[in-house]
């Protein structure tokens, strides 16, 4: 019943370093981005005026207040160009991006492109979205310069969301002056080499955790309630996110591949789950959700604000926590699981039309636009994401050298390779639903010191089965 109890607890203190989704957007300290007002949307363009294109940007990254500013000279570079159609950005902050929506769409006046956002929104209002099949065919549309997991983690049976944009691998960040100062060497950057394996994570990450006094957890008189600096985190993913490294047959969706049977509690799973809760409230290098809650309350980033020395995140982290970082720094595969296998997560944005969209021509071809060679590695440098092109990477390859110099990019591409598939953000029956069932799984994860983890998990799992009923009752 204790059980049972808990899993009716909302995301408490976590949820405001949960992402839902990138790529989510992260929450920070900087201050709310401005809105602007909402385009004036007419059927048609009289004779001689412009067709107004609206991008609605909050489901994603792209609401950080220097993405605004360079998202505003993307709308004049395209405007400047165009003498039929004019962009622009509709900036609305996260929080609000969900309801703000879907008051426009019930309003009859759907913005014309969505994004960029990835498998979790895209999944989230799967029924809003337009096919993109039919225009590409129309257009004779070339995809072969696109990576091909960039074609298919947005792509369902009866549904093409959109051009990919851009992809968001995951890998280690790690603080090498943390390293250094704890004796502790660097984690390879060989992809090949298996010696980085969870027993390896773990015996660092334990080394590199410090109390006020500057004992880790290997030392008796270690104060578990005074830490400083963790070892190691993954906090801004969601339930799924965090799982996935830990090998389930279905890697990041917790069903049966005709999404009718729960397997949230596969035997994998649990491992992972137990693993974490281990690593928060036994081996103490993980922080639990009080932690979580000081380190967003002082710098609202783990890893940048010096309170975690390996963190395990995406791309998108890189345009958004790398910004003149008071310590050296570097990256390195996602450790070998209990398995021996290697899963990183990845994050695949696009931008969407909504199937009630007016002008969607005129949306197509600002689609075309934003992911066309041309314009491609700029508008990656706002998201930081890798272009979805094939032809782009030597290009953004020079520019990560001059915005990140040092670090090994070769661990960047590569990750590409060791992709969750199917994805931790894809669709799921009633995908509201279930999240949000396993999301709270997750937070009595993370607040719960004295927990039986495979009853919970299997409750978790009984209770998502119920959810997979009812909707395949009705469809």
């Amino acid at each position: 019943m204790k059980i049972r109890l808990l899993l009716l607890v909302n995301l408490l203190l976590i949820a405001s370093v949960i992402l839902s989704a990138c790529g989510g957007s992260v929450a920070t300290s900087a201050p709310a981005p401005v809105e602007k007002p909402a385009a004036t949307q007419a059927p048609a363009a009289a004779s001689g005026d412009k067709i107004k294109v609206t991008i609605f940007v909050g489901f994603g990254t792209g609401t950080d207040p220097d993405q605004v500013t360079a998202q505003e000279a993307l709308a004049k570079k395209f405007n400047d160009s165009h003498t039929d159609i004019t962009m622009e950005f509709l900036i609305v902050p996260t929080t609000e991006a969900t309801e703000r929506y879907l008051a426009m769409v019930a309003g009859g006046d759907a913005p014309q492109l969505v994004g960029p956002h990835g498998v979790s929104t895209i999944a989230k209002f799967k029924d809003q979205w337009e096919d993109v099949t039919p225009y590409i065919e129309k257009d004779k549309y070339d995809m072969s310069d696109f990576y091909g997991p960039a074609t298919t983690l947005n792509k369902y049976p009866d549904l093409n969301a959109g051009l990919p944009l851009g992809l968001y691998p995951s890998f280690i960040f790690y603080n090498k002056d943390a390293f250094d100062a704890a004796g502790v060497a660097y984690p390879t950057h060989d992809y090949s080499d298996k010696s980085w394996d969870i027993k390896a994570l773990r015996d660092a990450a334990m080394k590199l955790t410090l109390d006020a006094n500057d004992k880790t957890p290997n030392d008796p008189d270690f104060d578990p309630k005074t830490i400083k600096q963790w070892g190691y985190a993954d906090s801004w993913t969601d339930m799924r996110g965090q799982l996935t490294m830990f090998g389930a047959p279905t890697k990041g969706r917790p069903t049966s591949d005709d999404y009718k049977t729960a397997q949230f509690n596969s035997p994998e799973w649990v491992f992972g789950a137990q693993w974490i809760h281990d690593a928060i409230f036994k081996d103490h290098f993980m922080p639990d959700s009080a932690g979580l809650s000081a380190i967003d309350a002082d710098t609202g980033d783990p890893f940048g604000g010096g309170s975690v020395a390996i963190w395990n995140s995406h791309t998108w982290y890189m345009s958004e926590g790398l910004n003149e970082l008071p310590f050296k720094y570097d990256i390195a595969p996602l450790f070998y699981n209990q398995n021996g296998q290697r899963i990183s997560r990845i994050h695949a944005d696009l931008f969407t039309m909504p199937k009630t969209a007016k002008n969607k021509d005129a949306a197509w071809e600002v689609m075309k636009w934003l992911v066309a060679p041309d314009q491609i590695i700029d508008v990656c440098k706002v998201y930081g994401c890798l272009p979805a092109r094939k032809s782009s990477q030597e290009a953004y390859l020079n520019y990560m050298k001059g915005r990140y110099p040092g670090i090994d990019y070769s661990v960047i591409f590569t990750a590409i390779d060791y992709l969750d598939d199917p994805c931790h953000e894809s669709w799921v029956p009633d995908w509201g639903k279930v999240n949000d069932t396993l999301n709270n799984t997750m937070t009595t994860i993370y607040t719960e010191p004295e927990l039986d983890v495979p009853a919970l998990m299997k409750i978790t799992n009984e209770d998502m089965q119920k959810i997979l009923d009812t909707y395949w009752a009705s469809h």
